[in-house]
């Protein structure tokens, strides 16, 4: 049977005055009964509230995180981080630490023990990079302070490896146990609280493993300070030497529980000494929490939830704990201590006295209960639209929500960044959009047929869609034209600009063709479109290509290209552009064009920028070299099979396009 849900207004009005009336009710009987049995339900009403509070600040110290590993999941999914990008990860995960304090440092890691890692500690910044199976225990790190300092990447040893540490381990057991298609939060793994590898701080670590598009597995992993919790329950007191604490592990396992929260103490004088007890056992911080535990958690085994009495230093103390909320792999109990000396004070001494009190008690509980529905549910409400806004894709900036909570403040914040974010972001996805579609449309389909030649393109476009683009243009014919000319093109840019830059270009192109221009001037044509009608726009590589019926000759010209490759035999020729990039501004001579002769079986290749600059994880560019290493392998095959052999070498050479790639392939086959 589903739960039925009731407004927040009626909610909190409901509970806070039943809670106020049985109370009374409470107070009035056990003044009637014996004093042990009024201490314990004294006790219990002093402590629920204590608890609660604490239960909600544990809540509100969890949920962001595994909000925040729950979205970055999303991203991770897509394959952004696969290839371990420092700058992108850095950029990403920053902002991220800054947000959420009580996160200590990110991991980002495959299956296989390939690791980052984001810092931050005492104000500065380090992001290491870890690959056990490639480098053994090499490291690299680099270290900043402010965002404009330099970043250099720095080595080093160190003695570590993912797979080894439970989080990662955790994560992925999860995953095995629960399968893919279960919810991403009941994938999130919890360890047990541990010191950090890095900075020996108390802290766990929320972890969650997921397969990526791309059949890859990640494992996030983020690592949470622990301090924080014991800086609120260390000057959190419950009455005047009551005692409010945190425990993780098992009541039906004692001492095998660890102090997450430590209680208010005067031994704790500074933090460092304080955080020294955190992830302690109750026995070694001593004091009442470690008579509680053994006198009371040992013997009581129905204790959580209800008050039991204990003895420490001689003297009678109630205790109480309750498990939290929070859903974790190990459970996180809150409990409150306070003396039955304490406790005696505030007992009333007349039933009559407790039924007048309980009455003007509910009266203003009410009353109280009444305006403090109105101040929370009101921004709440609002909180509730500008989400509903943003599940309907609509992003435009909203009314700020006023409240003087700071947790709805907060989450109002978080939202207005939430919003920005996505607004942003639906922008870019739209223009990246348009900019695909226009690039697209400049490509020609399907390429003209010259009897003799096996011609073929290859041209895979990055997801920022850059600056390369290619034409084919059949020339004086109809079915069978008397001659073709291929355009490649490469300038600088990406995005929308580019794409249209592109559009201008194509259209200045096929207007010279159609005025007959030969290559020399079809070249200065296009120098001289770019250089003035082109606003801002960077210098411009091209080749033209005409191909005579039959495809035995060919005129060539280039500028600011590298050489395109003719393979004769067992012989490979480079024929190198005539000119630099056009659209400089510079004079210079007219680029002269070369012509070729093509034997059967020979093959040209011209590869643009995106497959000539592409590198390794070293660094090395896969260059001319790596076109000629193709073409003597390949031999005499055909120039679909070129093409395959090419994308092959690229996708085991480097990680993923980046940019623009263009390859075009001419084989004779007379």
């Amino acid at each position: 049977m589903r739960n039925r849900t009731v407004p927040f207004q009626k909610s909190l009005l409901f509970n806070l005055t039943s809670g106020v009336l049985l109370l009374g009710i409470i107070l009035l009987v056990t003044s009637l009964i014996v004093t042990e049995r009024t201490v314990k339900r004294l006790s219990g009403a002093l402590t629920n509230q204590v608890i609660a509070t604490t239960d909600a600040r544990i809540m509100g110290f969890f949920g962001p995180v595994q909000a925040a590993i729950e979205i970055s999941a999303e991203r991770a999914i897509n394959g952004e981080f696969e290839q371990f990008p420092l700058q992108d990860l850095d950029r990403y995960f920053t902002p991220l630490i800054e947000r959420l304090p009580q996160l200590s440092s990110v991991m980002y890691a495959h299956e296989n023990g390939d690791e980052y890692m984001l810092l931050k500690s005492a104000g500065r910044w380090q992001s290491r990079l870890t690959r056990p199976e490639d480098w053994g225990a090499r490291e690299d790190w680099r270290e900043w302070s402010a965002k404009d300092d330099p970043r250099p990447i720095q080595q080093r040893e160190l003695s570590y490896d993912a797979r080894q540490r439970p989080w990662h381990q955790g994560a992925l057991q999860l995953l095995a146990e629960l399968g893919e298609d279960a919810p991403i939060r009941e994938r999130i793994y919890w360890t047990r609280p541990y010191k950090f590898f890095t900075t020996q701080e108390p802290g766990l670590t929320l972890s969650l493993a997921q397969r990526t598009r791309s059949g890859q597995v990640m494992v996030l992993g983020f690592d949470i300070l622990l301090a924080d919790i014991s800086r609120f329950t260390s000057n959190l007191e419950e009455g005047r030497d009551g005692k409010v604490f945190v425990l993780r592990g098992k009541p039906d396992s004692p001492q095998g529980m660890l102090v997450v929260g430590v209680p208010a103490d005067e031994r704790f004088t500074d933090e460092a000494t304080m955080i020294n007890y955190v992830l302690s056992r109750p026995a070694e911080l001593g004091g009442p929490l470690a008579s509680f535990v053994s006198d009371a958690l040992e013997t009581h085994p129905t204790l959580p939830g209800s008050p039991v009495e204990f003895v420490h230093q001689s003297e009678s103390w109630w205790g109480e704990i309750t498990r939290s909320r929070l859903r974790t792999s190990d459970d996180i109990w809150i409990g409150a201590l306070v003396p039955e000396e304490q406790l005696l004070e505030a007992l009333p001494d007349s039933g009559l006295i407790i039924i007048i009190t309980t009455g003007a008690v509910l009266l203003l509980a009410m009353l109280r209960a009444l305006w403090l529905s109105r101040r929370y549910a009101v921004p709440l409400q609002q909180l509730t639209d500008n989400g509903n806004r943003m599940q309907r894709l609509n992003f435009e900036p909203v009314k700020p929500v006023k409240s003087n909570i700071q947790e709805i403040r907060h989450l109002s914040a978080t939202l207005e960044r939430m919003r920005a974010a996505l607004q942003t972001f639906s922008a870019a996805r739209e223009d990246l959009r348009v900019a695909l579609s226009i690039h697209k449309m400049l490509m020609p389909s399907p390429l003209p047929e010259v009897s003799g030649l096996d011609i073929r393109v290859w041209h895979e476009p990055s997801e920022a869609v850059g600056g390369e683009f290619y034409d084919a243009i059949p020339l004086d014919g109809n079915d069978e034209p008397e001659a073709v000319l291929f355009a490649l093109f490469k300038f600088p840019g990406n995005g929308v600009t580019a794409a249209i830059q592109g559009a201008q270009l194509r259209a200045a192109l096929r207007s010279g063709v159609h005025e007959g221009l030969d290559l020399p001037a079809l070249a200065s044509h296009l120098e001289s479109f770019a250089r003035k009608d082109l606003t801002g726009f960077g210098p411009l590589g091209i080749w033209l290509l005409r191909i005579e019926k039959g495809g035995r000759s060919i005129r060539a010209l280039g500028a600011g290209m590298d050489p395109l490759l003719l393979r004769h035999g067992q012989t490979t020729e480079k024929i190198p552009a005539a000119t630099g990039p056009l659209s400089l501004g510079i004079s210079m001579d007219t680029p002269q064009p070369v012509s070729l002769k093509l034997s059967p079986g020979d093959t040209l290749v011209i590869g643009l920028d995106g497959i000539i600059d592409a590198l390794d994880d070293t660094r090395r560019q896969y260059g001319l070299a790596g076109l000629e290493r193709a073409l003597e392998e390949l031999g005499a095959g055909a120039a679909e099979d070129m093409i395959t052999q090419i994308r092959r070498d690229l996708e085991q050479y480097t990680s993923g396009p980046g940019v623009d790639r263009t390859l075009l392939v001419i084989q004779a086959r007379y």
